[in-house]
């Protein structure tokens, strides 16, 4: 076979005159024969004498490709991983190579199928496809004559296919989209490759992926419209571009019209029509008010805010901007989309946004609980403050913590994984700085640990008296839980002659079983200390009152948790109701580390045991 095409471009790579000599090898196989016998995800070695004759479609040349060859025949092409650099010397483009293949492994990384010496593990452990070491390569590739004509495969953005991969292909009349023209193609100063996209004038898109040790990586990527030639890849359902150098653009036409122009939030959040809405054409220019360092938002989300508002922005893949970074996004090709109730655009390339302008902030707005539950809709996706607020229902940032000021309550959430999730909340009254978002129901979001001040420090020693918490209301305190593990009753504040105290009943409850847990926040213990408080009961039917201590407990999952029961002094039916009965001091000297201490009370519904019971004046101390 001789894959030898006059080409219809102009191909500038260096490419030596034709020559050479050809052993002519028996050929039995081709390029698309040989990626047929691969199942993707597994690995398979080549034990049948196969030889395959193709072209040098790559080059290393400029540095986009390292330690990779391509090859195309008239069938297919395909990646060979070579443990060798500058292979444009022996491998120029147009080169025409014997693969004998017998001896090879076909493998391939998120869907893109290569060749290579055998498979071994990488640096985390997982299984990949080795390089054929150069000192044995004659025995896989050998050469033949050069200087063949190599034609690109003239496509367009919406008739891509698997059977490209691995090909050369040219695209005419794309241009780099509007927050990629004429920014460089990677990150020459760090050396990163970077994602950067082309589109046609109908909005379709496609990633060019430069490595940040190509030559031309600090190089400006055109801002017209026009040709660009490269060799097709995939990753995962994602198709790609790799160009040689910047000879494989060409694009000194007028762009096509961009449409829609700068665009505000309100106006994108506007043309959301309640089902998934195609974004329209234009940009938006914003502040990011998220923290992709602390992980409080998954990596490929961030939150977005200017003058008019705020949306999240999900991108394809984790993204680099940074808190207070101003953005362009071309958010053309993006779709809007509810997710549990909270807007945001999905479906954006990294590519599609570019940091231009230098890092600020935005000033949060100073609001009360209830004044941002009652605009939850309109400051969606915004930053605000709350000041004098308490935050209780666990010990920790992860999860759901209820925020308390003197007009309501509503929910901060923390993901397991942020940096600051296991830090004790503080404890007194607070100011938060957080993010208005929505699952299901508003929410806040942190952006980091700082967005909390003010209050005490969390872990220390305990002095409650439960006088912070208004009548009848279920205890939320810092660094307290509440939980009802059996029907749905909590520990209520309650007065009585003057004096305030958590009170659990299961009086008038209708549910048949009542388990409630009022569990303090975490306890040094690393030197000793010991426990006091006091309780009472009131309408005595049973013993419901117990206390245990945990050191393994998360701040949410009761049962999960190794307890262990204590034995303080508690009221009992002999002693006069209403009175408050002195624990004794509880020498937790026993217990180590960090530890919570849990006031269990059980009781039944109608008809049932419904003693009510009381604790005060909880304390912590060294011994």
């Amino acid at each position: 076979m001789i894959f030898a095409l006059v080409s219809c471009v102009d191909l500038d790579h260096d490419e030596p005159p034709a020559g050479g000599h050809d052993p002519n090898l028996p050929v039995n196989t081709t390029i698309d024969a040989v990626k047929a016998m691969h199942v993707l995800g597994q690995f398979e070695e080549i034990t049948d004498d196969l030889v395959f004759d193709a072209i040098v479609v790559s080059s290393d040349k400029a540095g986009n490709y390292f330690k990779q060859l391509v090859l195309q025949d008239e069938t297919g092409g395909i990646e060979i991983r070579i443990d060798m650099t500058d292979m444009h010397n022996v491998y120029p483009i147009g080169r025409k190579v014997y693969v004998k293949a017998k001896g090879l492994w076909l493998g391939d990384y998120n869907g893109f199928i290569q060749l290579g010496g055998g498979v071994g593990l990488n640096n985390s452990g997982q299984q990949e496809l080795v390089r054929i070491p150069e000192s044995i390569i004659d025995q896989y590739l050998v050469v033949a004559t050069y200087g063949n004509a190599v034609s690109p495969k003239i496509l367009t953005l919406d008739n891509l296919s698997l059977s490209d991969v691995s090909t050369l292909v040219q695209l005419d009349g794309v241009q780099f989209i509007g927050a990629d023209a004429g920014q460089t193609y990677a990150d020459a100063v760090l050396q990163q490759s970077l994602n950067r996209q082309v589109e046609d004038c109908a909005k379709r898109r496609l990633i060019v992926r430069t490595s940040g040790f190509a030559s031309f990586a600090g190089t400006a990527t055109p801002q017209g419209n026009g040709k660009l030639v490269g060799i097709l890849s995939i990753f995962r359902d994602d198709y790609q571009l790799m160009i040689r150098d910047v000879d494989d653009v060409d694009m000194p036409g007028e762009r096509c019209s961009s449409g829609g122009g700068t665009l505000t939030i309100a106006a994108l959040r506007a043309a959301f029509t309640g089902s998934t809405t195609p974004a329209p054409q234009g940009s938006i220019k914003g502040i990011v008010i998220s923290d992709r360092t602390s992980q409080s938002v998954v990596g490929q989300n961030l939150y977005i805010q200017d003058a008019t508002g705020g949306i999240v922005l999900r991108f394809t893949g984790n993204h680099n901007f940074s808190l207070g970074a101003e953005i362009t996004v071309d958010v053309s090709g993006g779709t809007l989309a509810s997710f549990n109730g909270l807007l945001q655009l999905e479906g954006l390339t990294t590519g599609s946004a570019v940091q231009d302008g230098t890092p600020g902030d935005v000033t949060p707005r100073v609001a009360t609980v209830i004044e941002v539950l009652n605009n939850a809709q309109e400051w969606e996706s915004t930053l605000v403050q709350l000041k004098d607020v308490v935050l209780g229902d666990n010990s920790t940032y992860s999860g759901s913590v209820t925020v308390r000021d003197a007009t309501g309550t509503m929910i901060l959430f923390t993901r397991n994984q942020a940096s600051f999730a296991s830090t004790p909340l503080p404890t007194g009254q607070v100011t938060l700085t957080a993010i208005v978002s929505e699952f299901n129901t508003p929410q806040l979001i942190m952006r980091n640990a700082n967005d909390v001040t003010g209050g005490g420090s969390g872990g220390g020693d305990i002095n409650e008296t439960f006088s912070s918490v208004p009548n009848n209301i279920d205890i939320a305190l810092p660094g307290w839980a509440n939980i009802a593990v059996k029907g749905a009753r909590l520990w209520r504040a309650q007065v009585f002659s003057g004096n305030t105290y958590a009170q659990a009943t299961s009086f008038n409850d209708t549910a048949n079983e009542m388990e409630a847990w009022l569990i303090t926040p975490a306890i040094d213990l690393s030197e000793a200390k010991k426990l006091t408080f006091e309780s009472a009961y009131a309408f005595w039917v049973h013993d419901g009152l117990s206390v245990w201590i945990s050191s393994d407990f998360n701040g949410t999952d009761v049962t999960g948790a190794n307890w262990t029961q204590l034995t303080p002094t508690l009221a009992k039916q002999t002693d006069p109701e209403h009175e408050f009965i002195a624990s004794g001091d509880v020498d937790l000297s026993g217990f180590s580390g960090s530890v919570r201490i849990g006031f269990r009370y059980i009781g039944s519904g109608p008809g049932g045991q419904t003693t009510s019971c009381r604790i005060d004046n909880v304390k912590v101390e060294k011994l």
